[in-house]
């Protein structure tokens, strides 16, 4: 049996896996910078360079306004048995812009970002005793993306800290940002799977499926911090201190609609085209089903030091119950696969080094780790046993000045790479490496965004 594949490049495709055959397609996970580099670090922002779109409340905490893009590049293998193939996609991340005035507690956001691919084409030629020769195909493409708007407030409570025996300094010791976001769904998923009998005598057999979705929701934030230790010299120079954050989103259910129809024919090869001559069954209808609630939870510690050095833990958990989604979104379903419930766990690191002589701006770099359970349950055709596809990313990024700027704005790279695989290490296995290269723009202090002049 021989397996192929290709790489036809069309909107919103970046994934070729047989994964995204199921469901909604494969989701596509973090793709801007920042979070790439912390393996999606999803609850807390440890560092207010970039807003997250998953966390509403992050905005509140930019200090100026500021627009971030971004694109990634994306290495695959895929194995299923003892046969592997190899491609390279890629396409948009996270397109965002972050409306507040400079250093205020408000901020009003927007954005578009992709979250799930359909795109793969796979092939596999056979041998049947009865037909010959057989190529079969699964081909896919498009898939959805979400576009949001959102609000966010922040809050700072103020106290006193000791600076020497004699003195002392006010400091801003804890704080909380809220935010509320509205997103909407769209996109059209198509698959198309075709039986090729290389025997003219025999009819050949396609099935054409399109599930044109639309869904509208909302995400609820929270971000906290509290400064547990706070130094300051008989000067009033900052020494150092520990900041603990904590964090979390929550997304109730929301209703899926699919305009879904599906086409079965059969076809022959006239001219080198694949023609329909008799259509053999078609669906057209209207589904609806749930889409269930999600939720993420996570925290750390940070450090900073006197040279403006930082180095910060964070540990980040979601889940989602997608079990629930059999008796709704079954009809999503292809093949011999059904929803199951997911999560990840996740542990990020991120570390700034202290000022040079000389020198104010530096680097800040990031590392993460994790491990999820997807939303798929597969069943082995050879012995009917049922197994859940797993994930593990490792990450690894930095974001660095633009050069030439005088304001904050921000150059990201983030690069991380992992494996889907099952129990049954014959079964399903592909690996995959993604480049991430974006920036997020904010405006100079003489030239501030979206605040009127005083003078020309």
């Amino acid at each position: 049996m021989g397996l192929t594949m290709g790489t036809d490049s069309k909107a919103q495709e970046t994934d070729f896996s047989p994964f995204a055959r199921f469901g909604l397609g494969t989701s596509q996970g973090q793709i801007s910078p920042g979070l790439a580099s912390t393996v999606g670090l999803i609850s807390v922002n440890p560092d207010n360079v970039f807003a997250n779109p998953d966390q509403p409340a992050s905005a509140a905490a930019l200090g100026n306004p500021t627009f971030q893009g971004s694109i990634h590049v994306q290495g695959m293998q895929l194995s299923e048995g003892d046969q592997t193939s190899n491609a390279w996609t890629g396409g948009a991340g996270n397109f965002g812009l972050v409306i507040k005035r400079p250093r205020a507690r408000s901020a009003f956001s927007l954005g578009l970002t992709p979250m799930t691919s359909k795109a793969y084409l796979v092939q596999r030629n056979l041998t049947d005793t009865a037909l010959g020769e057989v190529s079969t195909a699964f081909e896919g493409e498009g898939g959805l993306a979400r576009a949001y708007v959102g609000l966010s407030q922040g809050w700072r409570k103020k106290s006193w800290v000791s600076a020497g025996p004699k003195d002392s300094v006010q400091i801003s010791v804890r704080g909380m940002d809220l935010g509320a976001q509205v997103d909407h769904w769209f996109g059209d998923a198509l698959q198309t799977s075709r039986i090729d009998i290389l025997d003219p005598t025999f009819r050949d057999a396609r099935t054409v499926v399109s599930s044109r979705q639309r869904a509208t929701g909302f995400i609820l934030g929270a971000e906290a911090f509290q400064v547990l230790r706070a130094r300051y010299d008989n000067l009033k120079q900052f020494r150092g201190s520990w900041v603990m954050r904590l964090g979390g989103t929550w997304s109730p259910e929301r209703s899926l609609n699919t305009d879904f129809t599906k086409r079965t024919e059969s076809t022959v090869l006239l001219s080198g085209v694949v023609t329909g001559i008799d259509t053999t069954e078609f669906i057209q209808t209207e589904l609806d089903g749930t889409v269930p609630s999600k939720w993420t939870l996570g925290g750390g510690f940070q450090y900073d030091g006197a040279r403006g050095n930082r180095f910060g833990v964070f540990v980040d958990v979601h889940a989602q119950s997608w079990t629930s989604a059999n008796e709704t979104l079954g009809h999503l379903m292809d093949g011999d696969g059904t929803w199951a419930d997911a999560w990840s766990r996740s542990i990020a690191m991120v570390w700034t080094p202290g000022r040079k002589p000389g020198r104010i701006t530096r680097t800040t770099y990031r590392a993460g780790f994790s491990h999820s359970m997807l939303p798929l349950e597969l069943t082995s055709a050879t012995n009917g046993e049922i197994v859940q596809l797993q994930e593990w990313r490792a990450s690894c990024g930095f974001n660095a000045p633009l050069k030439g700027s005088r304001s904050a704005s921000q150059l990201h790279f983030g690069m991380d790479f992992g494996r889907r695989y099952t129990d049954l290490d014959s079964y399903h296995r592909e690996s995959n490496m993604r480049i991430h290269i974006g920036v997020t723009l904010t405006p100079f202090v003489k030239n501030l965004w979206l605040t009127p002049r005083l003078y020309d």
